[in-house]
């Protein structure tokens, strides 16, 4: 599955109108992918990540305070944010 998520990542953006940046081709694509949802059409963070605790990193330390949706593209999940160290599973997208 990992050669294939950054097509699948492009598929998704594509189909929901969220905006890939050109940064995004620059690394191979990994399961976790944030959108940042204040972005006016919401855009796709060009990293993603293999790990939960990486991805946790990202929305404590780069993300705080912004609005922003964090996926799970090996599950197919939406994750939420715990407010503390941990991404909750949440609905199938």
């Amino acid at each position: 599955m990992l050669g294939s998520y950054k097509k699948t990542i492009e598929a998704y953006c594509e189909q929901a109108g969220i905006e890939v940046p050109i940064g995004f081709d620059r690394h191979s694509a990994c399961r976790y992918a944030a959108i940042d949802l204040e972005s006016s059409p919401p855009k796709l963070v060009a990293t993603t990540w293999s790990n939960v605790q990486d991805a946790v990193h990202y929305l404590v330390n780069l993300a705080a305070g912004r609005k922003t949706r964090m996926l799970d593209f090996l599950k197919r999940r939406e994750l939420t944010f715990n407010g503390k160290n941990r991404l909750v599973p949440g609905e199938p997208f």
